[in-house]
Order: C-alpha cells, then structure tokens, then sequence
C-alpha cells in the first residue's frame, strides 16, 4: 500500500458513511499495531485531532463502535515512545478518554460497565500507556468528576473480581480484571507530588486497590501493589492508612498479604510486592522491629537478583538499595544475608566484554543485551554504595570480592547515569582510612575522578567532587596526586558555581584539602580561593553553604600561630570577628525574636573556629576575640546549651582563653580568667561537673583546674 492510500484512510475520516469511518479506523488500527514507521506516518497525516474530535462526539450506538476504534488507536500511538505520547496530550486526549469512564444511569452498576465495556477498556488501555511517560500531562485526573469515575469503576471491579470464584473464568472477569489493572497502573503513575497523593487518598482510592489485591487476577494484584507502594512511598499518613487496611472479604491486614506475595511463585509478583514494602518500611510506620522486612524482603531481593526475567534483575538491585540505605542495622542485615557478594558477582558478569558463546539476558525483544547490562551495572553500583556506606565491615566485603575494577572502569562507562553510580560507589568505599591507604590507591580511582571533574554532566561533576573529598583529606596518600592534577582551582570554579550541588561539593573538597594541611598548601588554596571570595561565601543565604565556609575557616586557622594570623591578615580581623559574632549569637530564650538562631552545626562550627584561633601560643589572638563582648557571652551562655557537643565546643573556648603557660610568659592570662569570673564562668562550670557528658565533663575538670592554676590578678 502506497503512501496515498494512507492518506484515503484520512479522507475516509470525514466521510458521512459510518461504515466507511470504521473501516478506515479498522485499517489504521491494524497498521499502527506494533510499527513504529506507521505511527509516525498516521501522526504526520493528523490522525491524532481526527482521533480525539471523534472521542468528543455524542454517545451513539454508531459513535460507540468508532469511539473504541479511536481510544484503542491512541493507546497504540501512546505506548513505547514519549514524542508520541506529548503529540497525543498536546491534541487533548487525556480529558476525553477521562470522560469515557463516566457511566450510564443504570439500576445495576456491573449492568452499566458491561454496556461500555470494550471502551473502557481500550480507554483505560490509552491512559495507561499515557502515563507511563514521566512528561505527561496529568492534571486532569485530579479534576472532581474524574477522580469520583475512576473510584466507581475500580471499586465495582475489585468487588466483582473478589467475589467471583478464580476456578471460572467469564467474558466479564477477563474484561474487568484488565480495567482494573489499567486503572491501577494509572493511579500508580499519577502519585509524583504529596499533593496529589492526598487527592487521591481522599477521593477513596485506597480501600479499593486493597480489595483489588484479593482479585486472584494476578495483573491486577500487581497493579494495585504498584499503585499503594507509589501512595505510600514518603507519605507515612497514607502509608499507615494502608498497612492498616482490610480487604472486605479478609480479616487478613494489608501488610501480610504482601509478604504473602513476595514469597509468590512469580518472580515480577515478589519484585512488585517487595518494593511496595519497601516504600512502606521508609516512611517509618512500621513498629521496630518489623522482623518480615529483614527475613523475606531482604532476601527476597538478593535472590531476585539472580532472576533473568524481564526487568526483574535490572530493579532488584536498585529496590534493595533503597531499603538499606542510611540504616546501620539494616546494612548488617543486608552483611549477614551475604547481600553483598551477590552484587558483586552480578556486576562482575555484566561489566565483563560480551563473548560469542554467552546466552542473552532476559525476554526477548525486551530491550538489547548492552542496554539492560548498563542498567543492572549502574543499579548494582547504587546499591552497593548504599550497602558500603555506613559499615566498615561491609566495606571490606565488597573490596575482598574484587569490585574495585569494575568500579573503575565504570567510571569511564560512555553512560553517565554509570560513571554517576560509579562515584556514588567510591564516596562510600572511601569513607574507610585502611581502605584509602591501599586497595583504593592499588585501583588508580583518583585518576578517572579527577577527569570527571570536567564530565559534561554537571551532576557527574558533582559527585566526583564529592567522591574526591574523602581522597583529599590529610591522610590520604592520593592527596599529592590530586594537587599535582590541578584539583585545586577546579574546587574553587565549584564553590563559585550558581548549582547548588556543585558549590557545596566544591567547597568540601576545599575544606578537605586544608585539613590538617600545612601552610603552605593552605597559601595556595587560598591564592585561588581568596580571602575576599571566601568571605562572600561566609555571608551566604544558604546555611550549608555557611556551615561549609566556618568549617574551611577552622581548618585554616588550626596549626601554628603562622597559620592564625594567615588567616587574621587575609579576612581582616574585624571582618572575621563579625562573622564569628553573628553565627555565635543565640536569642532564643532571651526575649529577642527578630531573628531565627543559627544551626546547631553552624555555631558549632564557629565555636571551633574560636577555639583554634585561640590554641596557638601567641596572646594576640586570644585578646582579640575575647575584645568582643557579644562573643565572650554567647560563648558563656552555649555552655548551657542543650547539646553535647556545643557545650563540650563552648568548654574548649574557656580553656584556651584560660590557658597560660608555665613559664609565665603570658601575663594577660590572670586577667582574662578573672573577666571570666565576674561573668559567673567558674560557678557555671562547677554546675558542669556532673554533665551527663563524659566528654564534657572531663573538658570542665581541665578548665576547672585552670582557674585554679592562674593567679588572680
């Protein structure tokens, strides 16, 4: 058939003979199916605004058959490619397939879906792939009389199905099992915001995706699994509505008949059911310890990681991720269920080069063997970043099964999504001292970090940086290395940067490097960064960004009195006072409300900041702070505070204010203990002595002792 021909079947479009129409939606129907060139060759000829006009028309006998054409054509169109589900939504489509699932005034509600059966499904269909594309436009959904239809027509179905005995199969079961699954797997693409997880909780939503789960119709199951995991994914109101929720024919809890499928014999039932449980377990509903998450969740992924089913193997990994993350106990379960080793061997077999005998991976025709490798790999990165994280003994693990290859050559992966996971991975390895000092700097990881630092991904770029930090810290033997590359002016270019991610990383690193650093390498940090540029960023609206800056500051200033008053002559001393005054200032508590007080972590950090610049034996800058009032009693007044650490900070003040040294050579020391006196410090830590901080209380002990030592003047 030529391309003429098409274009009759457009023509035929317009005709007034219904039996025409249909046969020419017949016939495009047919050619879209499955070929891509005919989808894009109909969309070219504006057979999407014919397709939606149609749906528009007035309920008919005749219009009924055209309108299931239509919606089945736009289903069509939809799946499998977002240019054409953007052509479909810019046509207005989504609103009229909405409107398919109003139903008719009818006594019997089962009556009223099976007049419009065929439609419902071919709508439901569209909508369904629709929305699969993360573009599309939703909008519509949450409009009243949709969410109210959708909630109808799920609800009748669930209800039936539930009800109907699983050993019979009907015309009705089939029709209203594949609705309901459409429906479900629509709800489950349409929970991106709080908000709209809200609208449809409350528009009733959640009670029949609960019954949907004791349909039998397996489809359906997995759909409505689908659908209360994205309700209840970082949403703990909605996640408690559903783990507490009952299926009207069970007594059974909502929670274990989900562990009942992720022990079901079908590898993408226990996928979905253990994702579902997993978003749930993140929300923090559930009461510790909810034992099922570590001895069938947690298990259930790493075996599934061995499934060459469909996508089954590319999502284990990156599900698994997502329950232990930033858990230390469930990464020692995650340890003990030998989670690790299995991550391992599975990104070893799909990092290695294909061989002429090696045996595809997975369904036919579900994607290329390169493309659904790359996906495993990266998601085997993340979640052994996730893995590594928090425990050394997990660290270690993962290095004794050899990752470290392919970990490196991941960073050189041609797909950035890999080379991200990749520094994901190496941040976390590198939070380990033993591992940086040999089997890091064995693998050459610096190398291939350091050229991310220039990748065209700015996300890359910000988690090389990231990952760099931890291999820029003093001991470090990559420290030289990464200097020698050039780092240091690129960390600057960051903490300049207008992204937020790249500025915080940047100054990071910046901050790692003059750790413990000598004055030197703190002179040519500073030759990039300067002192003026690193003022700005103390001044900064952003509290991360503060707190990041304080923090290089307390690096700089710690060491010999050389590298105090480098830091002293490079701010200026008043400029460096006022912005240590500022983060010290606490109101809370002392009737001034204007302004919210600093974060812990940034007077905190101003704290150390103090107590460095006062830990030299030079006198200078000891006087000079302590000339500030307003610094003197804010210092006096955090050691009240209600955390530990502030107050041990606060401790450490007092003792470098009050310390001299035995020779005498100090005589201002008398003096300053004394003005520490009169502020009622002395009888304040007497108070601190049975802090219930160890740490603080030794601190008081050493400062006790020193306003005993130090004669009055």
């Amino acid at each position: 058939m030529t391309t003429s021909k098409y274009e009759e079947c457009i023509k035929d479009l317009s005709s007034s003979d219904d039996g025409k129409r249909l046969k020419a939606l017949r016939l495009i129907k047919n050619s879209v199916i499955g070929n891509k060139t005919k989808k894009e060759l109909f969309i070219q000829l504006g057979i999407v605004q014919w397709l939606v006009d149609y749906l528009h028309s007035p309920d008919t006998p005749t219009n009924y058959a055209l309108k299931v054409q239509c919606a089945t054509i736009l289903g069509s169109i939809a799946y499998g490619k977002d240019d054409n589900v953007a052509c479909v939504v810019q046509a207005g489509a989504v609103e009229p397939l909405l409107d398919v699932f109003a139903l008719p005034q009818q006594p019997d509600l089962l009556d009223a879906i099976r007049a419009k059966r065929k439609l419902l499904e071919a709508a439901a269909r569209a909508l369904k792939a629709i929305f699969s594309s993360a573009g599309a436009y939703k909008e519509d959904v949450f409009l009243e009389k949709h969410m109210k239809n959708i909630v109808v027509l799920l609800d009748a179905s669930a209800a039936y199905l539930t009800r109907e005995s699983q050993e019979t199969v009907s015309a009705d079961s089939l029709s209203l099992g594949m609705i309901a699954e459409f429906l479900a797997t629509m709800i489950a693409r349409c929970c991106d915001t709080e908000e709209q997880q809200i609208q449809l909780a409350s528009a009733g939503i959640i009670q029949p995706l609960i019954n949907l789960l004791h349909s039998g119709y397996i489809k359906a199951q997995q759909a409505a699994l689908e659908a209360l995991s994205s309700l209840g994914r970082e949403n703990s109101t909605l996640a408690e509505t559903i783990i507490h929720s009952k299926s009207i024919d069970s007594n059974q809890l909502t929670t274990a008949t989900m562990i009942d499928f992720v022990k079901s014999k079908s590898a993408s039932m226990r996928l979905v059911a253990a994702t579902c449980l997993t978003n749930l377990y993140r929300s923090g509903v559930f009461s510790e310890p909810f034992n099922e998450i570590v001895l069938v969740v947690l298990p259930a992924l790493v075996k599934l990681m061995k499934e060459d089913t469909g996508e089954v193997q590319e999502q284990a990994p990156l599900v698994l991720a997502d329950l232990i993350k930033d858990s230390d106990e469930m990464q020692k379960a995650a340890y003990d269920a030998d989670t690790i080793p299995q991550l391992a061997e599975l990104l070893i077999k799909v990092s290695s080069k294909p061989t002429e005998k090696e045996e595809p991976m997975g369904i036919p025709g579900a994607g290329s063997l390169a493309k659904r490798k790359e996906v495993i790999r990266e998601n085997c990165l993340i979640a052994l970043a996730a893995a590594t994280l928090l425990k050394e003994d997990c660290r270690s693990q993962a290095i004794d099964h050899k990752i470290l290859p392919q970990v490196v050559s991941a960073l050189q992966s041609e797909s950035a999504k890999v080379r991200l996971a990749a520094c994901q991975c190496i941040k976390s390895l590198s939070r380990s001292v033993a591992n940086l000092r040999t089997s890091l700097v064995d693998a050459g990881v610096a190398t291939p970090l350091i050229k991310l630092l220039y990748d065209e991904s700015i996300l890359v770029q910000s988690v090389a940086c990231a990952a760099l930090c931890n291999l820029t810290l003093d001991f470090s033997p990559m420290k030289k290395n990464i200097i020698d590359a050039g780092a240091i002016s690129r960390f600057v270019e960051f903490a300049r940067s207008p992204d937020a991610r790249l500025q915080l990383n940047g100054l990071w690193a910046l901050k790692s490097l003059v750790f413990k650093a000598d004055l030197g390498l703190k002179k040519a940090v500073m030759d990039a960064m300067t002192f003026d540029g690193l003022l700005l960023l103390l001044e900064d609206s952003k509290p991360e960004i503060q707190e990041q800056s304080l923090e290089t500051t307390r690096n700089l200033v710690c060491g010999q009195t050389e590298d105090v008053v480098f830091v002293i002559d490079g701010f200026g001393w008043e400029n460096l006072l006022n912005v240590l005054e500022t983060r010290l200032q606490i109101t809370s508590g002392m009737g001034v409300n204007d302004e919210e007080d600093p974060k812990p972590t940034l007077v905190e950090a101003a704290l150390y900041t103090v107590v460095n610049m006062c830990s030299v034996a030079a006198v200078e800058p000891k006087e000079m702070v302590m000339s500030r009032t307003n610094i003197v009693n804010s210092v006096v007044h955090l050691l009240s505070h209600e955390s530990d650490s502030i107050r041990l900070a606060a401790a450490w003040c007092v003792i470098n204010w009050t310390w001299a040294d035995a020779d005498g050579s100090d005589a201002t020391a008398a003096s300053r203990v004394q003005r520490l006196r009169e502020l009622g410090v002395e009888q304040k830590l007497r108070t601190m002595e049975k802090d219930a901080s160890l740490d603080v209380r030794h601190r008081v002990g050493t400062a006790l002792d020193q306003f005993k030592s130090v004669v009055d003047v």
